[in-house]
């Protein structure tokens, strides 16, 4: 009995707290962290196009920039206002 309680209090000192308490047999609750990620994504995308093609709508492209944050941000310093191109991707021509 010795040997045993030795080698089950051996085991638990080689191994990191965090990792035994991983495999307690609790599990973590499931983040909603994709449909946010989603999101900002489409924003930045978005605020990317509408600045490219010089879009006039300014509201769209003021919640575009806030849901964006802050990768919207850059690319405000790097896609041309008007430009018709963005991050590289030539977009189409908007028909007036």
């Amino acid at each position: 009995m010795a040997g045993l309680k030795r080698f089950v209090l051996g085991s638990i000192a080689t191994f990191p707290p965090t990792a035994a308490a991983s495999t307690s047999g609790h599990t973590a609750p499931i983040s909603v962290g994709t449909g946010v990620s989603a999101i900002w994504i489409l924003a930045n995308i978005s605020y990317a196009g509408m600045r490219a093609q010089g879009s006039q709508s300014y509201g769209w492209r003021t919640v575009a920039f806030i849901f964006g944050f802050p990768g919207t941000l850059v690319s405000l310093l790097v896609v041309p206002a008007g430009g018709e191109r963005a991050y590289g991707i030539d977009l189409p021509r908007r028909k007036f």
